[in-house]
């Protein structure tokens, strides 16, 4: 990996014609939270949850953390903005996506997501374990382009596998402590340490085999110049210390300085669902539409795409909304994860309808 940088700017993105409508957020909280706490295809190794707890004879989660992210760069799309994202480092998240709604295509973003209930750590430690994840190597930051159906990968942020932090962010998480009490306490930790550098040294693989002539890639974000999101009313009944709240206000706020108001949001059932849209109080003041954990993708890239249609015939005379989809490892990573594909195809392969729409099909 070389140590070139390139730095973009938020007047730079901000600047650029608008060529996407459609992007899919994916809060990884490592497991199915909202239905309680169950084992799903992000649950790391050893984690214990209700459908597959620590015992004498099976040590939480067996296998490893299933990696979603590096098969978005080879489905055969013709453009396309993928990454990873970390609220702790919020500027490069708002930066991703503002990046995410300018660039044609499909685009998707996953950020990590501490659930203090489930992870079981105390509510003040959120920012800290956040922090840790990134900082060890555990969630590395980074962002896939497809163009003309060739990938590149780039660093966020300058790589490091760090062992040290990560057996601190380890121990900092209920849901691992179990490891520690047991006799083969360092074999379970040298295993769940190898399996996150396996991930690690993938994705360092594919940056130095995929990239456009430089590594590591920044966005110059004034704090200053940051707006107060205005999607979302204060007032959520979100957890204290759970990473959602922190996502759903970055997001909206990159939402804000591109689009305004004029965004319409997809939720799959979830936490997020759950606690923004309570009885008659929804704490959304834009536009936002509830749907089963499997379709949110699916009806998101529906209601952009409808859209798309209708102003390509002259139906629709306003600006065109900007639709987000939010899904946790249930909506978009597993139960939800063939739907999520199925749309990133259709939305990095045609994306904007084209001028044919026009025309009679008869």
């Amino acid at each position: 990996m070389t140590d070139d940088k390139k730095t973009i700017t938020l007047e730079e993105m901000l600047a650029r014609p608008t060529n996407n409508y459609f992007l899919c957020v994916n809060y990884d909280n490592e497991a199915f939270m909202n239905t309680g706490i169950q084992e799903s295809g992000g649950t790391p190794p050893f984690a214990s949850t209700t459908t597959g707890p620590a015992g004498k004879e099976i040590p939480g989660k067996i296998g490893v953390k299933q990696d979603i992210m590096q098969g978005m760069a080879f489905l055969g799309l013709q453009s396309g903005f993928f990454a990873t994202a970390n609220p702790y480092y919020y500027t490069d998240f708002i930066g991703k996506v503002v990046d995410a709604l300018k660039s044609p295509g499909a685009a998707f973003i996953q950020v990590i997501s501490s659930c203090q209930r489930g992870w079981r750590h105390p509510e003040n430690t959120t920012a800290e374990l956040h922090k840790l994840a990134t900082d060890s190597g555990y969630w590395p930051l980074y962002s896939i382009r497809v163009k003309n159906g060739k990938p590149s990968y780039t660093f966020s942020r300058k790589p490091k596998f760090d062992e040290e932090k990560l057996r601190k962010y380890v121990k900092g998480i209920g849901k691992f402590k179990h490891i520690f009490k047991r006799d083969d306490a360092e074999q379970n930790m040298q295993f769940l340490i190898q399996s996150v550098k396996q991930r690690y040294d993938n994705v360092m693989n594919l940056v130095d085999t995929f990239n456009p002539g430089h590594s590591l890639e920044r966005y110059k974000v004034d704090r200053r110049k940051i707006p107060n999101q205005e999607h979302v009313a204060p007032g959520h009944g979100l957890c204290a210390g759970c990473g959602e709240g922190e996502i759903l206000t970055q997001v909206a706020t990159g939402a804000t300085m591109v689009a305004g108001m004029n965004v319409i949001y997809c939720n799959a059932t979830s936490c997020l669902e759950v606690s923004t849209s309570k009885d008659n109080f929804p704490s959304w003041k834009v536009p936002w539409v509830h749907m089963l954990f499997e379709n949110v993708a699916t009806v998101a890239d529906g209601i952009s795409t409808g859209f798309r249609i209708l102003k390509t015939k002259g139906m629709y005379k306003k600006d065109l909304p900007r639709v987000i989809a939010f899904g946790g490892d249930g909506g978009l990573y597993d139960i939800g994860f063939q739907f999520l594909k199925a749309a990133i195809v259709r939305a990095g392969t045609w994306g904007v309808m084209n001028d044919l729409v026009n025309h009679d099909s008869g």
